[in-house]
């Protein structure tokens, strides 16, 4: 079915293939396409915000918590359903573990984001955007492109 693996492959071809399963991901999962949009607007309001070291570290933390464990529920979800073609409890139970662990990650890493965005300094940047025309202009086309990049049907992948 798959062409053998060589037993030891050198560490380029690794990450490869982990390159190729990240793009599989962003490629066919609206919800991974909605995290990596979140991940840029994190890290732009982050540079508008005096962040400590430790501050940018938890949120790159979140930000690779929650994209890893949508990868991961990607994954689960795929082999699931290639190992089951008829709907089978157990298998809904796995998949909705999987599930639950994004969403635990995901209200983590949001609740993460109040505590070190949720500062004067924020609504001061969020004014900027409003007040200076062409910020506040290229800000709405960002959201307008991040609304149209999540709302395109993702391709599926094989055997689909």
């Amino acid at each position: 079915m798959y062409p053998e693996r060589p037993a030891r492959r050198g560490l380029s071809l690794g990450v490869r293939d982990a390159l190729r399963g990240i793009w599989v991901c962003v490629r066919t999962q609206r919800n991974m396409r909605i995290h990596l949009a979140v991940c840029c607007y994190v890290v732009y309001f982050g540079l508008q915000l005096p962040l400590s070291r430790g501050e940018w570290a938890c949120l790159i933390g979140a930000m690779g918590l929650v994209t890893g464990l949508e990868a991961a529920n990607t994954g689960v979800e795929t082999l699931c359903n290639f190992a089951q073609k008829h709907p089978n409890p157990m298998i809904r139970d796995v998949k909705d573990v999987a599930a639950g662990a994004v969403l635990l990650g995901a209200v983590a890493a949001a609740a993460l984001g109040l505590v070190i965005f949720l500062r004067p300094e924020l609504w001061q940047a969020v004014q900027e955007l409003c007040l200076v025309p062409w910020k506040g202009i290229l800000f709405l086309a960002s959201l307008g492109a991040a609304w149209v990049w999540v709302a395109l049907p993702g391709k599926q992948g094989r055997g689909k």
